[in-house]
């Protein structure tokens, strides 16, 4: 199968699509923007440069260079993963079968910002032969937003890889030292603020505590500097910045209890790495969380942007080790059944046959 993902190759998510398939032996061509962060054995990558700085008015040449580059290519199958920038490129080939993958902001934020990009996620959609959504709360707001066929939309989260998440040794630390940690990036939506104002009022209270967070992004000064001005010190909060994909399992299984503060998500996959090596996990109830999360049987809820309720619930849990465990638990089990990387992506390839065979007739 000869196949051609157009999407940011600076993304992990889709890194791990495009290595799944060419360990399958598929043909696999990458066309984005940005050249990948490692290199990705196999790969045939296409990076679409542009002397223009702006993402849309660097549109049309980009997609002048990739209109010819299908063309060369001739993949049996296309998919475009992030519908408001490369699902817009899908959408004008005039080659199928497309599929599109919408990811979260890409349906529930952006298309709000004009009418123009409202108008263009609605004809790309409308233009692809099948639309992955990452969870069914994204599915459902593609269907009844934009008036596309429910039978066109089928939801298929990331999911994990559970062999290389899964649960670690249970560490028995000095002091009986309590470790949260959180690693969504320092964007906006996460909300990381709301994290760290929860802080001092934990440590007031539970004094053998200590959070790590961990990420990158534009507000990694302000967040810094927002827990200098609390006062918070070294011995109450570290910050730590990028790593390997493969390393975030070890920082997980050091640690108790896992943060997420996001206020608009689709599937976090972090959440679900989380989980599938058995950690206590509170998370903002948000977008598709529920769908995985569900309150007091393998994880917490709870509402976003509320530090106080943050605080007790982190307190909870910092105070009942078999609780931990228990939500711990469950939270393996929900991933191993549902959440599982090789089995939804198994499902994918057979899709993807189907819809060559359908193309052909």
């Amino acid at each position: 199968m000869k196949i051609c993902l157009i999407a940011d190759a600076t993304s992990v998510h889709t890194i791990r699509w495009a290595e799944y398939f060419i360990a399958q032996g598929d043909e696999v061509h990458l066309i984005t923007y940005e050249p990948p962060g490692t290199n990705i054995l196999g790969i045939n990558l296409h990076v679409i440069s542009s002397l223009f700085q702006n993402l849309y008015i660097s549109f049309i040449p980009r997609h002048i260079k990739i209109y010819f580059l299908i063309r060369k290519i001739k993949p049996d199958i296309i998919h475009a993963h992030f519908i408001s920038k490369f699902g817009f490129h899908a959408a004008f080939l005039g080659i199928h079968p497309v599929v599109m993958s919408a990811w979260g902001d890409d349906i529930l934020i952006i298309p709000h910002w004009s009418k123009f990009l409202r108008y263009f996620t609605k004809l790309s959609l409308k233009r692809a032969d099948k639309i992955y959504a990452v969870s069914e709360d994204i599915a459902k707001k593609i269907v009844s937003n934009f008036e596309i066929s429910v039978k066109k939309v089928t939801v298929v989260p990331f999911g994990v890889n559970t062999e290389l998440f899964r649960p670690g040794i249970f560490i028995n630390r000095e002091n009986n030292k309590i470790i949260v940690f959180s690693n969504r990036n320092f964007f906006k939506v996460y909300n990381i603020e709301n994290l760290i104002k929860a802080i001092p009022k934990v440590v007031q209270k539970k004094k053998n505590i200590f959070f790590i967070i961990k990420g990158s992004g534009p507000l990694e000064d302000h967040l810094k500097k927002l827990a200098k001005s609390l006062n918070l010190r070294d011995d109450h909060i570290k910050f730590l910045g990028w790593s390997k994909y493969e390393d975030m399992p070890e920082y997980l299984h050091n640690s108790d209890i896992y943060v997420s503060t996001a206020i608009s998500d689709g599937t976090p996959v972090s959440v679900l790495e989380a989980m599938a090596c058995g950690k206590a996990c509170i998370v903002t109830d948000v977008g598709g969380v529920s769908e995985w999360i569900k309150n007091d049987i393998n994880g917490l809820l709870i509402p976003p942007g509320q530090p106080d309720i943050l605080t007790e619930k982190i307190v909870e849990l910092a105070e009942n080790l078999e609780k931990r465990k228990e939500l711990g638990k469950e939270a393996r089990k929900t991933i191993t059944l549902s959440g599982d990387w090789n089995k939804i992506m198994k499902w994918v390839r057979n899709d993807y046959e189907n819809l060559m065979r359908s193309n052909e007739l």
